[in-house]
Parts: structure tokens; sequence; C-alpha cells
């Protein structure tokens, strides 16, 4: 199959996805309940949800913009930040089979910055940002309520925990590409200098550590958002059962199955509050309100398409 050919298959399967996803959802729809409890947020909340969400866009560009200096040498975050922020409006709301870490890469790249440092950074930026939503998972299953047993959370998390294993040796196992040198390098040179990147993270725990303290706080800011918009809306959990829900619907979200994550966010939304007593209209007002602030800050990012691309760097990781 054509590389063409298979990218409109992958993109008709999202399609395909998204729709199937949409359509179960429609038959919960009760619009003219859904609209009055829409219609009964609080304008000045949804602002701060707004400018909250958009902070945590803030969050995710200095740990990347952290990342991409340690390997790339002088760069300021001025110039990382249109990239990031077209990124995440490729992620949101663009329909395409092309991911935000691909958009804002080659954003980059284009403007002379290291290609295989732009390609590992952000590999490392995402293994963060996993490695950070397992872990408020973890924690807040810890401090559910006892009669709050989640079988699938257990399962989810394990299984991500399993996920990050081989990509946190991929990151920051020391000197381990040394046993690819021998014909690796010059089979696959492209490959091969991106992954003599990663045992230089490893040189920078501090760098690690703040990253994934960044992670931390783009995740919890998002969770704020949610916690914030529910009560208003009919969802009322204890705090930690909600969190525990809410990074299970951030981690089937971040799946490449759907549209931007539409539908398979919502519908995993709606199929794991339901069982917690949740009714239908509520879980449908929330996911929609949602969706407006996570639309409503990630918008600006097309703007970025009309900026100048970033200057070239000084100097240039390999």
């Amino acid at each position: 199959m054509s590389s063409k050919r298979k990218n409109v298959a992958i993109f008709l399967l999202k399609a395909l996805v998204t729709a199937v996803c949409l359509w179960w959802l429609s038959r919960y729809f009760d619009f003219e309940q859904l609209r009055t409890a829409l219609a009964s947020i609080n304008p000045v909340l949804l602002a701060v949800a707004i400018a909250l969400h958009f902070l945590s866009f803030v969050a995710g560009g200095v740990r990347w913009w952290l990342l991409v200096r340690h390997l790339n040498g002088s760069i300021a975050f001025r110039q990382l930040w249109p990239s990031y922020y077209l990124g995440v409006f490729y992620n949101n709301l663009l329909p395409s089979i092309y991911g935000g870490d691909l958009a804002r890469t080659a954003r980059m790249y284009a403007a002379g910055f290291g290609g295989s440092a732009l390609v590992s950074s952000a590999f490392v930026d995402r293994v963060l940002g996993l490695a950070a939503l397992v872990s408020m998972g973890v924690i807040a299953l810890l401090f559910a309520p006892p009669e709050f047993e989640n079988q699938l959370a257990l399962g989810v998390f394990g299984l991500s925990l399993l996920a990050l294993l081989p990509m946190l040796v991929i990151a920051l196992l020391p000197r381990w590409t040394r046993l690819l040198d021998t014909g690796f390098g010059s089979r696959w040179p492209r490959l091969h200098a991106v992954l003599c990147c990663f045992p230089r993270y490893r040189s920078a725990p501090g760098l690690l550590l703040t990253a994934f303290g960044l992670s931390v706080l783009n995740q919890l800011m998002v969770v704020l958002v949610l916690l914030m918009l529910a009560p208003g809306l009919g969802v009322h959990l204890p705090v930690f059962q909600f969190i525990v829900v809410l990074i299970l619907v951030f981690l089937v979200a971040s799946l490449p199955i759907s549209l931007g994550g539409l539908g398979a966010r919502e519908g995993a939304m709606m199929a794991l509050l339901l069982p917690l007593g949740v009714d239908a209209t509520s879980v449908l007002a929330l996911s929609a309100a949602y969706l407006l602030v996570l639309w409503s800050s990630t918008l600006p990012g097309a703007f970025m398409l009309l900026l100048r691309e970033p200057g070239a760097p000084q100097a240039t990781g390999p």
C-alpha cells in the first residue's frame, strides 16, 4: 500500500471510530435538558476554566522548551512556543492523521533546529506526560473511597506502567546506544542519531525532575477544570474517585483511535460515569462544557500558522 493510500485509510478509520462513538452518545441526547444544563454554567467560571486550560498548555510548552534547550543549545521560549501551540491545535482541533508532535517538530526543523534533538525531546516529553498521568491515577486510586473497587483502573494503570518501562529504558539507560553502533548507524543514520540523544538526558536529573513536575502541573490544571465544572452540572462524586475516572478518560483520549480524541473521550466518560450513578444528561453536559473549554483554549493555536518560523539557533544539537 502506498503512503498516500495508507494515510487515507488511517484517516477514514479514525473518522469511523469517531462517528460510531458519537452515534452511540446520541442515544442519550436530550437536547432541551442539555441546553438548559449548559446555560446554567456561570460565565465567569467558564472564563476561568478556559484561562486555566490555556495555562496548562503553557506548562506543557515550558516543559518541551527545557527538553529541547538541553539538546539544542541556545533557544528562547518565544521561539518555541508558537510551534508548540500549533501542535496543540493540530492535536485537538484539526481532523488530520498527522499529530501535533509532527507539526511542532516539523516547524522547528524547517527553521534550522536539529531534527534528531527535536524528535528525541518530543519523545521524552510524551513519556514524562504519560508517566505523570499514570502516577496521578495510581495516587488517586489509593485515596479513593474503600468501596470504590475499580478493576478496570487497576488494569489500565498496570498496563500503562508496563508500557512506560521500555520507553524509560530507551530514553534514560546510559550509553546503551553503543550496542547499536556497529552497522546500525550506517544503515539507519537518522534513527541512530535520535537514539544517541537520549542518554544525554540521564546526565541531567534535575531537568527531568523539573519536566516531570511540569507534567504533573499540566495534568492537575486540566483535572481542576473538570472539578470546577462538574458540581454545577450535576456530577457529584468523591474527589479522588472522580480523578481516577478523569485519568482513565484522558488515557483513552490520548490513544490515536479517533479524530482529536473526539467521541472516544466523551464515550469513555459516559461509560465510566453512568455505572457510578451519574445521569446521562449530566455526563453529556460535562463533556460538552469541557469541549467548549478545550476548543476555546486551543483555537488560538491556529493563528500560529500566520507567524514567521522561529529564527535558526546559534548552535544545533545532533
